[in-house]
């Protein structure tokens, strides 16, 4: 506090007293400015940090992109090959598959051949048509094996069940059509089962039951042809097709993949080594005075920033406890005590009691 009671005071405490708020108010704007520019500075020396560490990553970036380049095209290159040599394996293989399925079943394929021959022959001795070789026929009037009784029921059932049911169901046919029907394909069944019967199969029964025969006999060898099939294209051994020089040409192309991964490896290990912090010196050279002369700037307002603070934190504790306490916190105001300052210079008061008793007069 104040050591004597500033309302006694004469004209030259209150000058005083103005004197003060003056310089405080000065102190105050310049903490303002000074606040400002280290802000401005700090945000100047990040973005200068942020550009310098862009321009780092990015070179680096590029110059790991143009080392990487030249190794993965000649890689690339070299996946095509291997793609173009397996396509050509492929071929190759398929190739030696067909052949030898050719050379496996060549006995069994003659064996088809000799036996349909001979059917073809006794029918064409015997004057017998080819339609009753076919499956259909067989089914038909003579089935042995599973299917000729499934083709013989569909038959049946077409022609006696199917077909007339979709009759029964059309509106524009009427019953004694359906009766009609059913009653000739009753009767021409029957009259061709027995023509065939009597004027084929009869006479010529011994001929197609041994072709039948037969018939069975070029089956069970096309079965067994494509279980050889099969069983050839599962084989895993390959040492009969003649690859060998189409894995050598890939092995060879993987080798050399392998080297140039590994060159790759070497040449990035060198770039991390000792390109790399030649890159990061050089720019950190280029903006290192720039940065210095930042931060050193930046030091020196931030120091005057503090020192202002704590003094500007002074007054006000000074001025709050020996002015305000006694005139108000309303007459810390500049105009108001230059106004109290002119009452007393006019010699209308003594005192600052008696200046501010003519002021509230006044106003």
């Amino acid at each position: 506090m104040a050591e004597q009671n500033i309302l006694n005071g004469n004209q030259e405490k209150l000058e005083q007293i103005l004197s003060d708020i003056k310089e405080h108010n000065a102190k105050k704007d310049r903490l303002e400015k000074l606040n400002a520019s280290v802000k401005d500075i700090t945000k100047e020396l990040e973005t200068a940090k942020k550009e310098k560490q862009n321009e780092t990553d990015s070179k680096i970036k590029a110059s790991i992109a143009a080392i990487c380049e030249g190794y993965d095209k000649s890689i690339e290159a070299d996946k095509d090959k291997i793609k173009t040599v397996m396509a050509e394996r492929d071929r190759a293989k398929m190739a030696g598959v067909k052949e030898r399925i050719s050379a496996e079943t060549a006995s069994l394929r003659a064996e088809n051949s000799d036996l349909a021959e001979q059917i073809s022959e006794a029918f064409i001795h015997e004057n017998i048509s080819k339609i009753c070789n076919s499956r259909l026929f067989i089914s038909v009037f003579n089935p042995k094996r599973v299917i000729d009784y499934i083709i013989d029921f569909v038959v049946i059932s077409i022609l006696l069940i199917a077909v007339p049911v979709v009759l029964f169901f059309l509106p524009m046919i009427s019953k004694w059509i359906l009766l009609v029907y059913c009653v000739l394909v009753s009767l021409l069944s029957l009259i061709t089962v027995k023509c065939v019967y009597r004027g084929v199969i009869l006479p010529h029964m011994d001929t197609i039951i041994a072709a039948q025969k037969t018939r069975m006999q070029i089956i069970d060898n096309k079965k067994r042809i494509r279980k050889i099939e099969r069983n050839i294209h599962k084989d895993k051994n390959e040492d009969m097709y003649g690859l060998e020089e189409f894995d050598s040409n890939i092995n060879t192309l993987h080798d050399d993949i392998a080297r140039i991964d590994d060159e790759k490896r070497s040449a990035l290990d060198e770039f991390e080594k000792n390109t790399k912090a030649d890159i990061i010196s050089e720019i950190d050279e280029r903006y290192q005075d720039k940065i210095t002369n930042m931060e050193s700037e930046l030091d020196k307002k931030q120091t005057e920033l503090d020192e202002l603070d704590n003094l500007v934190k002074k007054q006000r504790i000074y001025i709050s406890s020996n002015y305000e306490a006694y005139l108000g916190k309303e007459f810390m105001n500049v105009d108001k005590l230059t106004e109290l300052n002119s009452i007393m210079k006019a010699g209308s008061a003594d005192t600052i009691a008696q200046a501010l008793s003519v002021y509230n007069n006044r106003h």
